[in-house]
């Protein structure tokens, strides 16, 4: 019996040894293969920044397009045109993924550096000369051009006195793309050409402003209900304006008229911090500059040009006021007004900072951007 327990015992002890060598071979092997998971995580995750990497190279570098952008006068006081390359000037040099704008003292269309992919002049003084040397050299695809190259005058375009209204047809062929302010705009220009074919040449840059004030008036602070912004060019909506006005007068309503080149801009700010809405009538754009510097101050906007219509909370779209109903037209802004104010005085600086921030310049750049990767 006895010589049977030692068997027995020496056989548990031979198993246990077994076990035992069983067990370190079993965590060897799962050693192995931790290592050699750890090896293939680390390969993939290699591959992974390799890709990323190569997408951030393409993305960012590659595909990026640089855009040369002329401020040479931005330093000088005048009108729109002006005061659009000053606010842009302002915001330059700017990037996103796809575009990159550098900002250049003086462009000369006929000595285009070649790492530039385009060149946007928002004021040009390009002569004839020029312009047909450009065409010879190859480099009129590379420019971008207005919105104050043309028209002059809205209503006497094509002015054949003038060479690229004379020659708008073939310009708006041989450039890159023509910005204007406005799809009215654009149709009208379109039209002109006499290709429909031509109306994918244009480039929708809305109008921005460096007008970024912090000191806004509280809506129910303010002493002018409404201001009427006037521009006209031809004296069909000056007789309608008149109209307008009268009907505003017969309110019990403060009413305030602002006339296009009548006006200093200190004056128009003052006004804009004092005045709860604002009519947009203006028949006569190449932009709407001193419209932004408006609503930058917090004023409700009403207008018949539907891309001035920033949201339904800060201005409204009035098809009336360019159908020639102008009773229609009143009526309805007057409804809007009376219902507005029924409800609660809007928050001033609430509609300051939602114009504000669809009016700054960085989103004009981004729609010269799209217009160009639409193209």
């Amino acid at each position: 019996m006895l010589r049977k327990n030692m068997k027995l015992i020496k056989h548990n002890k031979i198993n246990k040894y077994r076990i035992k060598i069983k067990n370190v071979k079993i965590h060897k092997h799962s050693k192995k293969n931790f290592k050699k998971q750890k090896s293939i995580f680390k390969k993939i995750i290699l591959i992974l920044i390799f890709l990323f990497s190569y997408y951030y190279f393409m993305e960012y570098n590659l595909k990026q397009i640089l855009i040369e952008v002329d401020i040479s006068r931005a330093n000088f006081h005048g009108h729109g045109p002006i005061q659009l390359q000053k606010a842009i000037s302002k915001v330059l040099p700017y990037e996103t993924r796809h575009c990159k704008f550098i900002p250049a003292n003086g462009i000369y269309i006929t000595n285009l550096p070649k790492k530039i992919n385009y060149f946007y002049l928002s004021y040009p003084q390009i002569s004839e000369k020029d312009f047909n040397e450009s065409l010879i050299n190859n480099m009129a695809k590379n420019l971008l051009l207005g919105p104050s190259f043309a028209p002059s005058n809205m209503k006497k375009f094509p002015n054949h006195r003038l060479w690229p209204e004379r020659r708008f047809r073939e310009v708006l062929e041989s450039i890159k793309a023509f910005v204007v302010h406005s799809i009215r705009i654009r149709d009208f220009m379109a039209s002109k050409s006499n290709n429909n074919d031509l109306i994918n040449k244009f480039i929708i840059l809305r109008p921005c402003t460096y007008v970024m004030p912090k000191d806004i008036k509280p809506f129910n602070e303010r002493n002018i209900d409404i201001i009427l912004f006037e521009k006209y060019a031809d004296s069909y909506h000056g007789n309608q304006g008149v109209q307008l006005f009268n009907l505003l007068k017969s309110t019990n309503k403060t009413i305030q008229i602002i006339r296009y080149g009548y006006f200093r801009k200190n004056h128009l700010l003052s006004l804009a911090n004092n005045s709860k809405f604002v009519i947009y009538f203006s028949f006569y754009d190449t932009g709407a500059i001193a419209l932004k510097e408006i609503q930058n101050y917090g004023v409700i906007t009403f207008s018949h040009q539907k891309e001035f219509v920033i949201s339904n909370d800060t201005s409204y779209y009035i098809p009336e006021l360019e159908d020639s109903d102008i009773t229609m037209a009143f009526k309805k802004i007057m409804n809007i007004i009376n219902d507005i104010i029924s409800r609660n005085n809007p928050d001033s600086k609430e509609i300051a900072f939602i114009n504000q921030n669809i009016n700054k310049c960085e989103r004009s750049l981004d729609d010269i951007c799209d217009g160009i990767r639409k193209q």
